[in-house]
């Protein structure tokens, strides 16, 4: 009997470590995965309490002990409410079913069944976490002891239910630390990701970032512009007011550019120094000027406050280059940008520049030559 409760608990732990990370990575990796989450959480929890089921302790007249209330209990930790829900109907419904149809298997289906609603309600005011996940467990322990202990039909029920005692609430407090450890090495790797992907400075994304984002902008294959700004005379800035009243300006120009990209479907970052791109969704050429135009106006018509009460007055010069016109890989466009760019920058401060203009002109230069 203790190699079948080794077996049934080393068969619950390797399922649901293993679904764990396998949730976690589609959650990093899919960005729409959680509004399913629920859902698969409670049909993945289901399915490890059916392959629990199969293993479980069998004592005479069809009575089994194994560890799937803890499946059960982890899947509304994870997944939520409709997760509980979910896997509690799921599982009650195949206990009732299809595992020896009897009155003994709809008590059990029943009880699960039962719980699982209560689970969701109590859920819903108390979301199950890992500070109250005892008060649910002991719930969950003492209703499905209760059960073993007062069927009738069977030998030694104190037995049974001391037998269930320990599995479940072993079973559980091993998942539960062994699930928290790696909550918490996740919640690391995702700070150390986000820094290394966010400029200390504005916290706007950074040019790695950016790089990611407009890689995946080209697999769309969608049209879109990139806007790269660069701020006219920081330097000048930086020497009149000092570095930190620059690192203040940068700041708020960031968090006008996260306003702006808000409304206008785009994504903000710093590139370096006083370079910030846009990269706007949707956007055709026209519509890159446009919007490139707006955002310039906006940064001149509106002064910059810095802490000792000084108002500032920023421009900007703006390169737009556009994909597919002028570039369809990652270096290609940034060189495109780059170039729109400085073209804006030599004509003084507050200019636009799209790199068609730039090639129109180029165009027209080449044909008066060769007159």
């Amino acid at each position: 009997m203790i190699l079948d409760i080794i077996i049934n608990l080393s068969v619950m732990f390797t399922f649901i470590i293993f679904s764990y990370f396998v949730l976690e990575y589609y959650q990093e990796k899919r960005p729409d995965f959680s509004d399913l989450r629920p859902f698969i959480i409670g049909v993945v929890a289901t399915g490890i309490s059916l392959v629990l089921m199969q293993t479980a302790l069998n004592f005479e007249k069809n009575i089994f002990v194994d560890t799937r209330n803890i499946s059960i209990l982890i899947s509304g930790l994870l997944g939520g409410p409709a997760a509980i829900l979910l896997s509690s109907i799921l599982v009650g419904f195949f206990r009732m079913f299809f595992f020896e149809v009897n009155p003994t298997s709809f008590m059990a289906g029943g009880t699960t069944i039962v719980l699982g609603f209560i689970f969701f309600f109590l859920s819903f005011k108390k979301p199950i976490n890992y500070k109250n996940s005892h008060f649910y467990l002991a719930i969950q322990t003492i209703v499905t002891a209760i059960l073993l202990f007062f069927l009738e039909g069977y030998k030694n029920p104190l037995f049974v239910s001391i037998i269930f005692v320990i599995m479940n609430v072993t079973g559980f407090y091993l998942i539960y630390f062994v699930l928290k450890l790696f909550k918490r090495q996740f919640e690391r790797i995702r700070v150390i990701e986000k820094l290394s992907e966010t400029d200390y400075t504005t916290d706007l994304p950074n040019n790695r970032k950016f790089d990611s984002m407009l890689e995946r902008a080209i697999k769309t294959q969608q049209p879109f512009s990139l806007l790269l700004i660069d701020i006219d005379q920081f330097k000048m800035l930086n020497l009149r007011y000092g570095h930190e009243a620059g690192d203040e300006l940068l700041r708020e120009l960031a968090e006008r550019l996260k306003s702006f990209s808000k409304t206008h479907l785009a994504f903000p970052a710093r590139i370096s120094g006083e370079e910030f791109s846009l990269l706007c969704y949707d956007a055709a050429p026209a519509v890159g000027v446009h919007y490139a135009t707006e955002l310039m106006l906006m940064i001149r018509d509106e002064p910059f406050m810095i802490s000792n009460g000084v108002s500032v007055q920023l421009s900007v010069s703006i390169g737009v280059a556009s994909y597919p016109d002028n570039g369809e890989t990652v270096k290609e466009l940034t060189n495109a940008v780059d170039e729109a760019m400085n073209a804006a920058s030599v004509l003084g401060r507050s200019h636009v520049v799209h790199l068609n203009q730039v090639c129109h002109k180029k165009q027209s230069t080449l044909k008066k030559q060769n007159l």
